[in-house]
């Protein structure tokens, strides 16, 4: 772990709501609704989204494919400590893989419940901070950066109830979960990449099949992965922690990354 330098807080084991209700959150989407009681075990997510310093680890370990914006295949100097994009989804498997690797410690993408229970916490908070908007707390558009900021630049003002840093902006996020309507529903095929991660034959089924065990959800699925948190292009809205929305599997975008989870 020290080696990759990944920063890793426990989510302790509790019921937490999903999703979201109009009469709590005027901002709140169809896709958020309807909100739901869960109950999540104990798992690890990364304080921080995964760095360019950290990536680099990973491209020069393997020789893969440097992502989209690194320019001549190196990202700048100066921001090492900014989180990696132009990374695909795949891209944040294979990371998620060899970081495991490295650390000997099951690593994988968070699901979609993974990620807004480590955002919001147990008590349903509209921003990882509290219920109000305050500026100053994110990297969202209303702060006019135009693009990543370092990792720990709003922290700790701005972390979750868990101590998760910019979950509410900065990057948006890849999760394992494949988009689908809510009620939020594991067995229902959209976290067949969780269930299975030990398969040989995984990619392909993603690509061929959208992944999943029921036919009724592959309208949902294909070429739609779950990407999570506001991000330094969005507004407010999208800082919500309810806020959901998808990219293709193969989409390389300047402010999306990822962040590592295992379960203990």
């Amino acid at each position: 772990m020290s080696e990759l330098n990944l920063n890793f807080i426990k989510i302790p084991a509790s019921d937490f709501t999903m999703g979201t209700k109009r009469t709590l959150d005027r901002d709140a989407r169809n896709e958020e609704m309807p909100s739901q009681v869960l109950r999540v075990s104990d798992f690890f997510i990364m304080k921080y989204p995964v760095t360019n310093a950290q990536y680099r680890r990973f491209v020069e370990a393997t020789a893969c494919r440097a992502p989209l914006f690194w320019p001549g295949g190196s990202y700048p100097q100066d921001m090492a400590d900014h989180p990696v994009v132009g990374v695909s989804y795949y891209d944040a498997l294979a990371f998620c893989a060899w970081a495991g690797q490295v650390a000997g410690l099951p690593m994988r993408l968070p699901t979609e419940a993974e990620w807004e229970k480590a955002a919001r916490g147990a008590h349903a908070r509209v921003y990882p901070w509290g219920n109000e908007w305050k500026k100053g707390l994110a990297n969202t558009s209303e702060e006019k950066l135009d693009g990543t900021s370092p990792v720990n630049m709003f922290s700790p003002a701005g972390d979750s109830p868990y101590g998760i840093a910019d979950m509410g902006g900065n990057v948006q996020e890849w999760c394992s979960s494949l988009f689908g309507p809510y009620p939020y529903d594991p067995a229902d095929g959209r976290e067949a990449h969780v269930y299975d991660l030990q398969a040989n034959d995984l990619l392909p089924k993603l690509l061929e099949t959208g992944c999943t065990s029921m036919p009724e959800s592959n309208e949902a699925s294909f070429g739609k992965s779950v990407i999570r948190g506001g991000s330094w292009r969005e507004r407010r809205l999208q800082a919500r922690c309810a806020y959901r929305s998808w990219a293709a599997p193969l989409h390389r975008s300047d402010d999306t990354g990822f962040r590592c989870c295992y379960e203990p």
